[in-house]
């Protein structure tokens, strides 16, 4: 629920968080030190993804919920992989009910939605129960031996390749708006990257003539925009949707997330783009801040994403608001139901569902494989 945090400073929390930060300033300064001014890339994924002192890395740190920095759907409740659940269900009977089938989740933080996910697909019951499958793609090795040992029935592996193709669903919550991004500023008639550098005792960032791998994609913003323009590019996800689909023989990939189609995102009023800092459920836009305790995120680019899926043959589907994906999603759940609901599945419901609240602000990227 990133988009929905209130607007300040970014703050830090204390804790293994405040460590971090000295190490991660430590060895960012001397990164620099050596090679000069760094991508924003490098620097992002030193200070969220480094194995020991990175935001992401550490298993028993809280980074959603009320204890943590922001709210996701997973952490409304269970009724999130309880829907899931359901739509798992009809993709098996789709698929022509498969004795294995299998969910791969990618991005699976503590493995609360598999969990839920699980919990529900087993009490559905019947052939789905017994052909119901989990793995989880997990790159972090504190995070994925930390999860290994507290899932049950769940496969936790470092990298897909260890996983062979079977039916099923790839599903990953709030995935594609944690990996690494270049900034750009348009100055003078023309885009330049904007580095990290270091100034003093802390880091700022400069100005430079585009990399190789970001003059590349440059393309994607074409245009004349205002002096002073900033925005943000990824690059191509298509090496990671090519992994989602190398564990499928048949199904979809389910990628849920905020972010706008391209003629939004690099609309010309847009003039700060929407990279944003959160910690203790507060954001900010300074991501050079106390590294380590913060998350950094910028909105997914869903253009260039059907873009990436169609050049790994995926068949992107029309992009969808997770509010009627998951309201069609639930049609058998309130079915069965029949009137018959408690306060507690009301409020979860209108969290993920409503347009004020997660409804419209997250949206459903789905790419079939094969004929589904």
């Amino acid at each position: 629920m990133r988009p929905d945090s209130e607007r300040s400073g970014a703050q830090s929390y204390l804790g293994e968080g405040a460590g971090a930060t000295a190490r991660l300033t430590e060895e960012v300064m001397a990164i620099i030190a050596t090679e000069g001014s760094i991508s924003f890339r490098k620097y992002f994924d030193l200070v969220l993804y480094h194995p020991e002192w990175g935001y992401y890395s550490h298993p028993k740190q809280s980074r959603t919920g009320k204890e943590g920095d922001f709210f996701t759907a997973v952490s409304v409740g269970p009724l999130f992989g309880q829907i899931l659940a359901e739509y798992a269900f009809s993709s098996w009977e789709r698929q022509g009910r498969p004795s294995i089938f299998r969910i791969v989740e990618w991005g699976a933080e503590q493995g609360d939605l598999a969990k839920d996910i699980l919990a529900a697909g087993t009490g559905i019951g019947g052939c789905f129960g017994q052909a119901l499958h989990y793995a989880v793609v997990e790159p972090l090795p504190q995070k994925r031996t930390a999860m290994a040992e507290g899932l049950e029935n769940v496969e936790v592996v470092a990298e897909a390749a260890e996983l062979g193709a079977q039916p099923g669903l790839v599903i990953a919550n709030e995935l594609i708006d944690a990996l690494s991004f270049w900034l750009i500023r348009w100055e003078k008639g023309q885009w330049w990257e904007k580095r990290v550098t270091s100034a003093g005792n802390g880091l700022v960032f400069e100005l430079a003539k585009p990399c190789a791998g970001l003059e590349g994609r440059l393309s994607i913003v074409a245009g004349r925009f205002e002096e002073g323009y900033e925005s943000e590019l990824r690059p191509s996800l298509a090496d990671l949707l090519a992994e989602m689909k190398s564990v499928l023989t048949g199904g979809e990939v389910l990628l849920f997330d905020y972010g706008f189609e391209r003629p939004d995102l690099y609309h010309p009023s847009r003039t700060t783009g929407t990279i944003r800092t959160y910690g203790s459920h507060q954001a900010g836009e300074d991501p050079l801040v106390t590294p380590g305790q913060i998350d950094i995120t910028a909105h997914v680019d869903f253009t260039s994403l059907a873009e990436d899926a169609r050049s790994v043959g995926l068949q992107p589907a029309l992009l969808e608001s997770q509010g009627h994906f998951l309201t069609q999603a639930a049609t058998r759940l309130l079915t069965r139901m029949d009137g018959q609901v408690d306060p507690s599945f009301i409020r979860q419901f209108q969290t993920l569902t409503h347009p004020a609240y997660l409804g419209a602000k997250f949206s459903v990227f789905r790419a079939t494989l094969g004929s589904e």
